[in-house]
């Protein structure tokens, strides 16, 4: 995305400085160019010169965007495309407050929930016959695990919630959306410590699975949307005041 000198200079409001403006427009030339970590963006001398403004705001602008893990300098290069594992540090120190409260915690169930039912369509648009075979793979395993309910409740559950977790991680990854698995696994990753992922092993909620699979195998979107959002209505309540 080519931007003059003139619209980053003639836009800027009271509000807005140059060099929150300038990190604004890095951000945006990230998602529309689709630029994948690693990939250059310039040296402050040549972003200085491209948009019109001072290394001083340059510098401005490179140090928030690093502050917030979206960019990295690299020797010889210049400025460059963080690393995935940057934005996932940052997403994890970003939601440390949400996990203090019983309301955030259920906030961040609600998130998870609307995360992987806006993703459906794609995943289900998307999906390849590999993750197609591995999605029913796991629903087979889960029916092996509910076998042994009764003679190891803990257990079971334990090992229920590890394929529950894979289930819905495949679905996102097949939606083939890096920064959107990244936040889930994010969110996966917090319920696991507060042990607050998933519901306890149920019939109902291995069927919820075994539709979810075959509605997303037919190709069903209409059909896997629906299942997934009865199965997700739990975290979907409004909070308890």
């Amino acid at each position: 995305m080519e931007v003059s000198r003139e619209d980053i200079s003639v836009s800027t409001t009271e509000s807005k400085t140059l060099s929150a403006e300038l990190a604004d427009h890095l951000c945006e030339r990230i998602r529309s160019d689709r630029l994948a970590p690693g990939d250059r963006l310039g040296t402050e001398a040549e972003l200085a010169d491209q948009f019109g403004v001072s290394r001083t705001v340059v510098r401005e602008a490179v140090g928030s965007l690093r502050g917030l893990g979206v960019v990295i300098g690299r020797q010889g290069r210049g400025l460059c495309v963080a690393e995935a594992d940057n934005f996932s540090n940052v997403l994890r120190k970003a939601l440390v407050p949400q996990v203090a409260s019983p309301q955030g915690w259920r906030e961040l169930q609600q998130l998870r929930a609307v995360i992987e039912i806006g993703s459906i369509a794609l995943a289900v648009e998307l999906i390849t016959s590999e993750e197609i075979i591995r999605l029913q793979t796991i629903v087979s395993e889960m029916k092996r695990v509910m076998k042994k309910m009764k003679q190891d409740p803990k257990g079971t559950s334990k090992a229920y919630k590890e394929m529950d977790c894979l289930f819905h991680q495949t679905i996102l990854a097949a939606s083939h959306g890096n920064f959107v698995k990244q936040f889930h696994g994010v969110l996966l990753d917090y319920f696991h410590a507060g042990d607050l992922y998933g519901q306890s092993p149920t019939l109902q909620g291995l069927r919820q699975h075994e539709w979810i699979a075959n509605a997303i195998a037919d190709r069903d979107t209409d059909q896997a949307t629906r299942h997934l959002t009865d199965h997700l209505k739990p975290q979907l309540k409004a909070p308890t005041q």
